[in-house]
């Protein structure tokens, strides 16, 4: 068996290729159920799994309810609703992380030939002890694809990191691979793959397989010979480097909270301008109406003085009038019983120059009856009476 060569090379993270939920052109549906499957949870829940007991404790911690996590871990460092595709978040760390593992070529390898068999066993060996040797790696989807033109492995984790700042547990690469004892910095990822290159090789040697010298490969190329020569400078300013990023995400963390509550108390400004504004248009509508009030208790009452006025004007024209009226009816009384006693003795002369005897009586008759309706003794109340009765609908009062 000639040497073969191992490629590990980060994956740019697809759920829906890893898992066959659509059908890529270079895949041969024939062999697909020859694929081995070694965890496949939904990102919502591995999520869920990582982070949620985490995010109670920082919400049980948070006096004001605005800062506290509503949408759940994912929502909260990236903005986003859990996605099958990885989602980089504003300060580089993604969603998740995918590393394409493979031993050998389609040329000395291909899918169905004895060589692909002990590649694919060299592979299953290698994850089946993955996450023993990576606490800190969150396995959440891992496949064996065989249908394609050379078996390799797809693992897809999330990284866990524990800070002391805001959320106690969060998605990290940096401080998981330095809690798994890889140190700082962007250094720190390739000494991770080196010290799983070399297990992966191990194995190989153990079924058979000789490995050769790595090639050039999607990411890195594992010489170990070269990352041994990195200088201590360029180590120092690496670790350097991934302690600011770390303070970098930190950072975003509390801008993101710090905006949030700032939209909340805008929001609250905004809603309590209008709250105001309200008020204020309900006091003017209140002082328009007790104005309106006033003003209509004004004018009644300016009415009723006039009103009042009016009527003590009206009864003194009424009382002058009465005077007036009373005087005139005086002097028609005593005028009235001059013209009275005239008109008898008229009568009485008009009667004794009558020589016939029959003529003459029937003439008394007449004239009597005639002095009668004058009233013989009507007194000047009397009198008075007559005259108001007969002119009532002048609405004049000429009693004395």
């Amino acid at each position: 068996m000639s040497a073969k060569t191992i490629s590990f090379c980060q994956g740019k993270g697809s759920l829906s290729h890893n898992n066959r939920t659509f059908k890529p052109k270079n895949v041969d549906s024939s062999k697909t159920k020859e694929n081995i499957t070694f965890v496949k949870i939904p990102i919502a829940e591995a999520y869920e799994n990582c982070f949620s007991e985490a995010v109670e404790r920082y919400n049980a911690k948070q006096k004001r309810a605005d800062r506290r996590i509503k949408n759940g871990y994912f929502d909260y460092a990236f903005s986003h609703a859990p996605c099958n595709n990885v989602i980089t978040a504003s300060d580089k760390r993604k969603s998740f992380y995918e590393d394409i593992v493979q031993v050998g070529c389609k040329d000395d390898t291909g899918t169905g030939t004895p060589n692909a068999k002990i590649a694919a066993e060299c592979l299953t060996e290698y994850m089946e002890s993955f996450r023993k040797r990576n606490p800190n790696f969150y396995v959440f989807n891992a496949v064996l694809h065989n249908d394609e033109a050379t078996p390799h492995l797809h693992i897809d984790y999330i990284p866990i990191g524990h800070y002391k700042r805001g959320v106690d547990t969060q998605n990290g690469l940096a401080q998981a691979l330095k809690e798994m004892g890889y140190g700082n910095g962007e250094n720190a990822i390739n000494r991770w793959r080196i010290a799983e290159l070399n297990v992966l090789t191990e194995i190989c040697i153990q079924h058979g397989i000789e490995i050769s010298a790595p090639q050039k490969s999607r990411g890195y190329s594992f010489k170990v010979e070269e990352y041994k020569q990195h200088k201590d400078t360029i180590n120092a300013l690496e670790e350097h480097k991934g302690a600011l990023m770390d303070d970098c995400y930190h950072l975003e963390c509390e801008r993101r909270a710090t905006n949030r509550t700032l939209n909340v108390a805008k929001t609250e400004a905004e809603k309590s301008k209008k709250e105001s504004a309200k008020a204020k248009a309900e006091a003017e509508k209140v002082r328009r109406e007790a104005q309106k009030v006033q003003e209509e208790a004004t004018l009644k009452m300016r009415v009723a003085m006039l009103n009042s006025s009016m009527i003590r004007q009206m009864a003194k024209i009424n009382a002058d009038t009465n005077r007036v009226e009373k005087e005139k009816l005086k002097s028609e009384y005593e005028y009235f019983l001059q013209m009275k006693e005239k008109f008898r003795e008229y009568a009485q002369q008009y009667i004794n120059n009558i020589k016939d005897e029959q003529i003459r009586s029937t003439r008394k008759a007449e004239l009597d009856k005639k002095l009668n309706s004058f009233g013989d003794n009507e007194s000047l109340d009397e009198y008075v009476a007559r005259i108001t009765k007969k002119n009532k609908n002048k609405g004049i009062d000429f009693s004395l």
